[in-house]
């Protein structure tokens, strides 16, 4: 007597698999999406932060010699296709976070430590405008932040 599958008893695995593999793929599309929006906003909230204290403390007489991979280590470029380099000044200049090409979010240093931040304006990628909406960009972004104020004492 042989003990082999029946046709049948082949073809309900093949279906669960694909019901399995049907279920999967949107789920791990979704997680790889939220990954991307994460690390976009953790980049901006780094940027802020490393900007700010970077001018609370050294003040106006370096930001425009200082370089940008000297003060942060997010991900910021001068444009989607040009990473930073090693001689990118911080000030003035404009970075940006990007997601495929598209400018999700706009950083603008300008001297007297002013730093302006703006969404990025292409309404087509997924990614950008889910970060846009997320509540911790929304209280950053499109704002122009004194980073010091003047009577900081150095």
């Amino acid at each position: 007597m042989k003990s082999a599958f029946t046709m049948i008893e082949l073809i309900f695995v093949i279906v669960i698999i694909g019901i399995l593999a049907a279920v999967a793929i949107p789920k791990l599309s979704a997680t790889r999406d939220d990954a991307a929006i994460s690390a976009i906003i953790a980049n901006a909230r780094v940027s802020l932060t490393d900007f700010q204290s970077y001018y609370t403390s050294r003040g106006n007489t370096m930001w425009t010699t200082e370089t940008v991979g000297a003060i942060t280590s997010a991900l910021l470029k001068t444009a989607c296709d040009t990473p930073i380099t090693e001689t990118t000044a911080i000030s003035p200049n404009t970075f940006v976070l990007c997601h495929d090409d598209v400018i999700c979010l706009s950083f603008e240093t300008i001297d007297e430590g002013n730093l302006t931040i703006t969404d990025g304006t292409d309404t087509t990628d997924l990614i950008c405008e889910a970060v846009k909406v997320d509540q911790a960009i929304r209280t950053i972004s499109n704002k122009t932040y004194k980073l010091a104020g003047e009577t900081v004492a150095r």
